[in-house]
């Protein structure tokens, strides 16, 4: 069940809310104007401190970066000059999502990517966009995740050696690079039960999913279900991690 993100005043960020409406209120010549050529802010690490999640990535140089919730509040702060930036996440409460953004005068670089924690990160906290494999923020292991978007599976995860061997119900899966140690295999099987990494296998639980955004315990792991513009969805398997 989709719960508000409560955001607390925390040293050294803003916190503001959000406005409906990101379309420019003026037409004056001295309004700023954003330029075709920004980008939307990357996520790519994590860390914690304490009881707080700190969120690293990559943006323009002095780009104002915020993260922003589905109730409207939103952390934000400043790139350094080398475009990277870390924003402070206060205490969360249940399953949150989160939309990076970057933000020029009253218009915004939105990010393809969501960012979901669950249960206020004491669970997975990880990156997810359509048709791509979803990113885990929290820890790696052999498998990280697995994406159904209806029609095709992508089993994922990390591997500093190399793409593994991969098979899907038995049957080896040809296994692609996606990116730094990021490998994916794919299926068009939709029936899916089982997947082995390495000679490490996993059992899926059902992923078919429903048509509004939830998280719950499944097998060994967590399910998720993100709606997908313009009405799709992506079901997310992400199984525990084991040292």
């Amino acid at each position: 069940m989709k719960r508000q993100i409560i955001v607390v005043m925390a040293v050294g960020l803003t916190i503001a809310a959000c406005s409906g409406d990101r379309r420019r209120a003026t037409s004056s010549d001295d309004a700023p104007k954003p330029s075709a050529w920004v980008q939307p802010p990357h996520i790519d690490g994590l860390r914690r401190d304490g009881g707080a999640i700190l969120v690293r990535g990559a943006a323009g140089p002095g780009a104002r970066v915020v993260l922003r919730g589905s109730d409207g509040a939103a952390v934000a702060a400043t790139a350094d000059a080398a475009g990277r930036f870390e924003l402070r996440l206060p205490p969360l409460d249940g399953d949150v999502l989160l939309r990076p953004e970057v933000q020029v005068g009253e218009d915004a670089a939105v990010s393809p990517e969501t960012l979901v924690v669950i249960r206020g990160g004491a669970g997975p906290v990880a990156l997810v966009a359509a048709g791509q494999p979803t990113v885990r923020l929290d820890a790696h292991g052999v498998l990280d995740a697995v994406d159904f978007d209806g029609k095709t599976l992508a089993a994922s995860g990390h591997a500093p050696n190399g793409p593994p061997t991969v098979s899907i119900d038995g049957a080896k899966a040809r296994v692609s690079s996606v990116g730094g140690e990021q490998w994916r295999a794919l299926s068009a099987d939709s029936g899916t039960q089982s997947v082995d990494v390495g000679g490490r296998v996993f059992t899926l639980p059902d992923m078919d999913g429903g048509a509004s955004f939830s998280v719950e315990r499944a097998g060994a792991g967590w399910k998720l279900t993100l709606p997908i513009a313009p009405q799709g969805r992506q079901t997310t398997w992400l199984p525990d991690i084991q040292p």
